[in-house]
């Protein structure tokens, strides 16, 4: 019994010991704390945002660096799904990738090529970057994330994007602006472009709208994005009558926005799809030419990065617009500098033979027609003589016409009523008319209808033209007359507008009808004068013809004279 009996000395010794394991216990313990809470404040000062999570995909913990990430309350995403951080869109994806990270737990370094977005508590998404580790807590396999919130990245790789792509664009149109192409070529490549932008939320829908010389109306030149069975808005906007934000956009000369379409276009019920608009006029000088006008998502915010491309894009529209309308300037000063040349030619010939010709043709005229008085009716004779008077006074007439194409007349202007002056030529052809079977429509929109203009020169031009439409329509028609105010490069005119229903003129021979002696009438139906001389005499009064024709769709004319400004203003 002694020998299994503990002494009180190796009691003593034994409960020394065991006072020094409690001593040494107790500084481990609060070693293991001070680690875990030197472990909790680096988790909590590091700079990155960390969320540890369990294979079942729940929030075992995060720092606060994430909770403010992701607009959360402390304490609150701890124990969570982490569903809760990830957009709706990519959850079933995540899923398998948590799944498949767990089965073989690997490293992954923050950079590599994914496009990942986090989900904040308010609903906004934030696009993110996360490198992934794996250990284990309290004997669980743990996914450790460092997330970094990279919107400021993003923002700037987008932009340094935005402003290459805007270069990029930029320098095609610049070239484009340089080749040899139509007008209308240049506008449907360069609105091509523009619609590849990426970044600017458009829809690949947008049209150049050009405005119209003459009318005044703005037209659709240029259109994009739109099906075939699909009306694009604004083909045509009359300035004056619109409120919609195109025709704002031209007449204010400022560039107008609009985030829904409930503020749309003119025609804007064939547009149901939802967008809003950038409507960018087209300005050179003091002068609106058109407009660009580009579709955006329903919502899109107005931003400034885009307005400034799309103005950029509009400078250089009209520029190009500009060289394009010097060019035609220049072809048609061109080819009246020809014309002149060739009616000064005309006019040297002529000068000189109608001086020769016309004393002979009075001689033979006088004696034809002394002949035509002497001869017993019903002879042979008698009939010889009509045929002489009646050719001299053709021949008399061409060389009249002649002598006024190359070496004009002196006008005798005075004011006269331009409605008045076609009523006669109208009355003068009402038979002819009634026995083709044309029908005839006026519509006289003017004002104040007087003209200071040489009556009878005038009266011969309405004659002209009216007689060339009723020849045009041989088995019936249509002849319309009308007048209008109009304003041509500042100025004002009355436009006469004169159009038949006939055949119409070719396209090659449409730049030769001014021409003299040219005439699509055939011989013996025509001596090619009757353009040439209205071409003449309305460029003597300070105006102008325009023609307009299309085969087997008629042929319209319209004369323009100056309109009388003092006159006008005393009355």
């Amino acid at each position: 019994m002694l020998e299994n009996s503990i002494t009180g000395k190796q009691l003593e010794q034994e409960l020394a010991e065991m006072r020094a394991s409690l001593r040494d216990l107790e500084k481990c313990r609060k070693a293991l704390r001070k680690s875990k809470e030197e472990y909790e404040r680096l988790f909590e000062t590091a700079p990155d945002a960390m969320v540890f999570v369990n294979r079942g995909g729940t929030i075992v913990l995060v720092n606060a660096q994430l909770e403010e990430m992701f607009g959360f309350p402390a304490g609150e995403l701890a124990g969570q799904d982490l569903e809760a951080l990830i957009p709706v869109r990519f959850r079933e994806k995540h899923r398998n990738l948590l799944d498949r990270y767990f089965t073989n737990p690997q490293a992954r370094p923050m950079g590599l090529i994914y496009e990942i977005y986090g989900l904040r508590k308010d609903g906004s998404e934030i696009p993110v970057d996360i490198s992934l580790s794996s250990l284990k807590m309290d004997g669980e396999l743990v996914a450790a994330a460092s997330v970094r919130d990279i919107t400021e990245r993003k923002q700037t790789e987008e932009k340094l994007e935005h402003n290459y792509h805007i270069q990029r664009v930029t320098s095609s149109v610049l070239k484009i602006a340089l080749e040899p192409l139509s007008l209308d070529e240049q506008l449907d490549r360069i609105l091509d472009l523009t619609l590849t932008i990426p970044h600017l939320s458009l829809q690949a829908k947008g049209g150049i709208c050009l405005v119209e010389e003459g009318s005044g109306d703005l037209v659709m030149r240029a259109v994009r994005g739109f099906a075939p069975a699909d009306r694009p808005p604004c083909l045509r906007i009359s300035l004056g009558q619109s409120k919609c934000l195109c025709g704002k956009a031209v007449l204010t000369g400022q560039v107008v926005f609009s985030n829904c379409r409930e503020e749309g276009h003119e025609g804007n019920d064939a547009l149901p799809f939802p967008h809003g608009h950038y409507c960018i006029p087209i300005i050179a000088g003091a002068a609106t030419l058109g407009l660009v006008n580009v579709f955006v998502k329903e919502g899109h915010k107005r931003k400034e990065s885009e307005e400034e491309f799309l103005v950029a894009i509009a400078n250089t529209l009209a520029g190009i617009i500009e060289r394009h309308k010097a060019t035609e300037e220049r072809a048609r000063l061109q080819e009246q500098l020809v014309q002149k040349e060739k009616l000064a030619a005309l006019g040297r010939l002529t000068a000189n033979v109608a001086h020769e010709i016309r004393n002979p043709l009075t001689a033979v005229g006088g004696f034809a027609r002394r002949l035509h008085k002497n001869v017993q009716a019903a002879s042979k004779e008698k009939e010889y003589a009509d045929i002489i008077v009646s050719e001299v006074a053709r021949l008399e007439k061409i060389l009249s016409n002649v002598l006024v194409i190359s070496e004009g007349v002196p006008l005798a202007p005075d004011y006269h009523d331009i409605h008045v002056l076609l009523d006669e030529v109208l009355q003068s052809y009402e038979v002819l008319c009634a026995e083709r079977a044309i029908t005839v429509t006026k519509s006289y929109g003017l004002a104040a209808p007087h003209v200071f203009v040489d009556r009878g020169h005038v009266r011969e031009v309405i004659m002209n033209v009216v007689g060339n439409g009723i020849d045009a329509m041989p088995g019936g028609g249509a002849l319309y007359v009308g007048t209008a105010d109009e304003t041509v490069d500042g100025r004002s005119f009355v436009a006469v507008t004169i159009e038949d229903s006939g055949e119409g003129i070719p396209e090659e021979q449409l730049k030769m009808i001014f021409e003299p002696f040219f005439t699509t009438k055939g011989p013996r139906k025509g001596t090619g004068l009757g353009l040439a001389l209205v071409k003449k005499v309305l460029e003597d009064h300070g105006g102008s013809v325009r023609v307009k024709s299309r085969v087997g769709g008629g042929t319209r004319l319209d004369l323009l004279f100056p309109a009388p400004v003092k006159r006008l203003q005393e009355k």
